[in-house]
């Protein structure tokens, strides 16, 4: 009893004995399966670290001018491709700000139907961009000066205050008073209307009244013409019987009209 006893105990413990030795085995594969894509991607990591540190070196040592700043600004810990590429899309950016607000305020003019203050306000915007590193006072003296050629009626022009301490904000008020003063100066005047001197004279009432018998017997004559049902052909240049189809005819015809009028103007 004792014997068959021992031996099936030694029967299980060998059992259990294989089969903790098998799942040992196999969570043993599975953590050296998971180390082993760890260190791959620690190996694919620092390549790519590599790599961004490579190229930010790279890119930090291609910069020039203002653009190296940048760098002072930025700990060495952060000097990446990603944090260098940001910063200096930021500095493009506001150096592309300064110079279109350059170029506004250098051709920026009043436009028809834009006020004083319209015009100041837009000059103030611009002037913000484009001096932003110079002082408050500064900017206000140069965006006065760039109101002032920016402004329509060379009268207003000259009024204006040419700087100080006013600055832009004492410019437009001068400028626009002086406006609403030329305005009021503009509504007193009444406009004149032209006037045309007619000749009344009796010479010219006379000659009007022979042009007019003059007419009216060429109606009646055509009246008369056409009555009797006679139908003459006359030359449409001359006035002659008949179509003038030479030279001479037309001459003619020149003549006779200045001999007529010539008669008109004696009488």
């Amino acid at each position: 009893m004792k014997s068959e006893l021992t031996a099936s105990m030694n029967a299980n413990m060998g059992e259990m004995k294989s089969e903790l030795t098998a799942s040992m085995n196999a969570n043993m594969g599975e953590v050296n399966t998971k180390l082993t894509n760890v260190n791959e991607q620690i190996s694919a990591n620092m390549g790519e670290v590599n790599t961004k540190l490579t190229n930010a070196c790279q890119l930090a040592a291609s910069l020039r001018a203002d653009a190296a700043d940048i760098l002072q600004t930025l700990p060495e810990t952060q000097r990446l491709v990603s944090t260098l590429s940001l910063m200096l899309w930021s500095y493009a950016s506001r150096e592309i700000c300064r110079d279109y607000s350059r170029l506004q305020l250098k051709s920026r003019q009043q436009k028809v139907s834009e006020t004083l203050q319209e015009l100041a306000t837009d000059v103030e915007r611009l002037s913000h961009w484009r001096f932003s590193d110079c002082p408050t006072e500064v900017r206000e003296v140069l965006a006065l000066q760039h109101f002032i050629d920016g402004v329509r009626d060379p009268e207003i022009q000259k009024s204006s205050p040419d700087g100080g301490s006013q600055g832009l904000k004492g410019g437009p008020s001068v400028a626009m008073k002086f406006e609403a003063a030329q305005q009021a100066t503009r509504k007193d005047r009444h406009p004149m209307r032209a006037v045309n001197e007619s000749d009344t004279s009796n010479s010219s009432v006379e000659r009007l009244e022979r042009q007019m018998r003059s007419f009216m017997n060429r109606v009646e004559s055509l009246m008369s013409q056409k009555a009797d049902g006679k139908k003459t052909l006359k030359c449409w240049t001359c006035g002659e019987k008949g179509i003038c189809i030479e030279a001479a005819g037309h001459a003619k015809a020149l003549k006779l009209i200045s001999a007529f009028q010539k008669e008109v103007s004696e009488n």
